[in-house]
């Protein structure tokens, strides 16, 4: 998919670079060709979409936003959204693995020393996507409240020994390193653990409602060995770059929210064109194409809020309420878009066979993950009013 909304976004942020417009299109060709037709197959049968990954990282996908010096792609932040927005119409079980990988790349290049940025950016293939991250915060006793996490982290010479349990977490078991937050001596520090450590157990895969192809997962840390040259940063400071790691990623899931509902509506389109009824195409009738006409524009506001996150991001300024912003109206504009397509779709939208259902399942995720709903609209109400003298 590359529609001239996408398109037209990055032409404004960057009207020199035609460059970009050409990787756009090369990338939109390849998703069509490549990653689109499996989709549907990777939901149904609840596979971990690993080829497609392979495929990405071949590519060089997801090294594309960061530094040159690190093995990256060196391209503006706005342009990797645009690729994100792609990539999740395309398939949303593989966005989200990307969007991951890139939250835990940020954070390290962030808060990581020369040597970890070495050793897990560029050695283990981190940033080039050619081993896999995943993200460990939540707790059974502990979601949005992250300072009640239990975790601990006990310092034993050279090494921590970690104990406890995370739950709710995307892909831990197809994950070869994840960052993970525990109670140090000091408070709350952030990890980098190999998932190959002794110690680390993927205790079960919970069932859900969408993003299939991710096994969402209890893990169990006993006496999980891991060097203190993995303490990202400095200990005690990991709610500061827990907030840092989820600015971030609400940008990339807001990408995620517009690329879904992008895919809804395409389906939707197409489908009231086609479909008839009373002896007319039902793109005719008029209550249809106020639903038609209310999708469009939620999804090029939605766009636009994550553009103008992501563009902030890339300049240095302060983003933490823009990513806020674009990740709530972007969560909950896919719900709508995606309720609409299926309501279009008439009896067909509930069904397997049409796959417009599974666009609305990916969606419901999106706001819950990397913040609530709930908490971002206390985080934003929270950033305004402070402005307020």
């Amino acid at each position: 998919m590359y529609h001239s909304e996408l398109k037209n976004c990055i032409a404004l942020l960057y009207p020199e670079s035609a460059g970009y417009d050409t990787l756009l299109t090369s990338l939109a060709d390849f998703i069509k060709r490549e990653i689109r037709p499996g989709a549907a197959i990777i939901d149904r049968n609840e596979i971990y979409p690993r080829e497609n990954l392979y495929k990405l990282a071949e590519r060089g996908i997801p090294a594309l936003p960061f530094p040159l010096e690190l093995g990256g792609g060196g391209l503006p932040y706005p342009v990797f959204v645009a690729v994100m927005e792609m990539l999740a119409a395309g398939c949303a079980n593989t966005a989200l693995q990307l969007s991951i990988q890139a939250m835990v790349c940020e954070g390290i290049i962030l808060f990581g020393n020369e040597a970890q940025k070495e050793q897990f950016l560029r050695q283990s293939g981190l940033l080039a996507g050619t081993s896999l991250a995943a993200f460990a915060l939540t707790e059974p006793s502990c979601g949005s409240d992250a300072k009640a996490i239990k975790t601990e982290a006990r310092r034993s010479g050279e090494n921590y020994l970690l104990n406890g349990i995370k739950t709710l977490i995307t892909s831990p078991g197809e994950a070869n390193f994840i960052i993970l937050f525990a109670v140090a001596e000091e408070g709350i520090s952030t990890f980098i653990v190999p998932t190959s450590t002794p110690g680390f157990q993927v205790l079960k895969v919970l069932p859900k409602l969408g993003c299939k192809g991710h096994p969402l997962s209890t893990i169990r840390l006993e006496n999980c060995q891991v060097p203190a040259a993995n303490l990202l940063g400095t200990p005690g400071k990991g709610l500061s770059y827990g907030k840092h790691f989820l600015n971030c990623g609400r940008i990339t899931i807001a990408a995620l929210g517009v690329g879904i509902a992008q895919a809804a509506l395409e389906k939707a389109l197409a489908y009231s064109k086609r479909r008839k009824a009373f002896g007319s195409s039902i793109s005719e009738f008029q209550l249809v194409q106020e639903k038609l006409a209310d999708m469009v524009t939620e999804i090029q506001a939605a766009r636009l809020l994550t553009f103008h996150a992501a563009q902030l991001k890339e300049q240095g300024l302060e983003y933490t309420a823009a990513a806020a912003t674009a990740k709530l109206f972007s969560s909950e504009m896919a719900q709508r878009v995606c309720d609409k397509a299926i309501q279009i779709h008439g009896g067909y939208g509930y069904i397997d066979g049409s796959d417009v259902h599974r666009h609305w399942r990916d969606a419901r995720m999106l706001s819950i993950g990397e913040g609530t709903s709930d908490m971002l609209r206390l985080l934003i109400a929270h950033l305004a009013l402070k402005e307020v003298s």
